[in-house]
């Protein structure tokens, strides 16, 4: 993390662009910023000029003026800072929604890898499950697609700029893709120094979306066919949260009686969005 606390740059999101117009995605915006602020000054100027003058390729130039053509990453930044998402920190009100997202990604969804639109699975509570209400904090709205999956039933996508918001978790630490596909899975970054109530949201989305409950032990459990070593990090942060003991196995994590009824009294009111006034 940036060392003004900094979340989202400019550049970590322009870099989720990389290999698809432009090698070098951050490159091309300053580029990009150059070309126009230099036009200001000279109006007249031909795509030619400006290349010479810059040094900025004149393939570049030339879309950007005579054909006008705004780069997709300069589009989507523009989208991402309009909805607050850039140079967030954890204090920002849009950082509550994001940091719920991140959770339900992790414990029931995914970013598809083609085309970053994040996916929810609903969870036990169907149309009442929290991943809406996450949404529509978020800004951004949901549609429901009832047939999208004959084997985990309805989910649930943004109505709008999914997969700028996709970007955006990704940036977060949200893996993309198949999870269980993933070698390198753990947690994202921005919870090993986050606030006790950043990782309190996050640990309740992950509990409401895979805890089940143990009515002979009062504890409960989330099944977890991951790494033993995410097992461990995932015990760890919830047991830093409940501050009773929670265990990693070989296919599970236990939270034991004690940290269950500490976790009970997680602010599930923080994950609603607000009403106006």
């Amino acid at each position: 993390m940036p060392p003004d606390g900094t979340l989202v740059t400019e550049a970590d999101f322009a870099r989720t662009y990389d290999g698809g117009a432009y090698d070098d995605a951050w490159t091309a915006v300053q580029q990009y910023r150059r070309v126009a602020a230099y036009r200001i000054d000279h109006p007249n100027a031909g795509y030619t000029a400006i290349s010479n003058r810059l040094e900025i390729p004149l393939g570049r130039v030339r879309s950007w003026i005579d054909y006008e053509r705004t780069p997709n990453v300069v589009a989507g930044l523009r989208v991402a800072r309009e909805r607050g998402w850039i140079d967030l920190t954890y204090e920002d009100d849009q950082f509550t929604a994001l940091n719920a997202l991140v959770a339900n990604v992790y414990s029931g969804g995914s970013i598809n890898s083609e085309n970053w639109q994040p996916l929810f699975v609903l969870n036990e509570r169907g149309f009442d499950s929290h991943c809406i209400d996450v949404l529509e904090l978020a800004g951004v709205g949901h549609t429901v697609h009832e047939d999208a999956d004959e084997i985990r039933g309805p989910v649930v996508r943004p109505g709008e700029d999914g997969a700028i918001l996709g970007r955006v978790l990704h940036v977060l630490g949200t893996p993309i893709g198949k999870k269980s596909e993933l070698e390198d899975f753990s947690l994202p970054w921005y919870l090993e120094d986050a606030p006790i109530d950043v990782r309190e949201t996050f640990v309740y989305c992950y509990l409401a979306n895979r805890a089940y409950t143990d009515p002979s032990s009062e504890s409960m459990q989330i099944i977890e066919e991951r790494s033993q070593s995410y097992r461990e990090e995932l015990a760890a942060l919830i047991q830093s949260v409940a501050g009773e003991p929670v265990t990693a196995g070989d296919e599970s994590v236990t939270i034991s009686a004690a940290a269950t009824r500490s976790l009970g009294h997680l602010p599930e009111h923080r994950l609603s969005p607000v009403e106006p006034e």
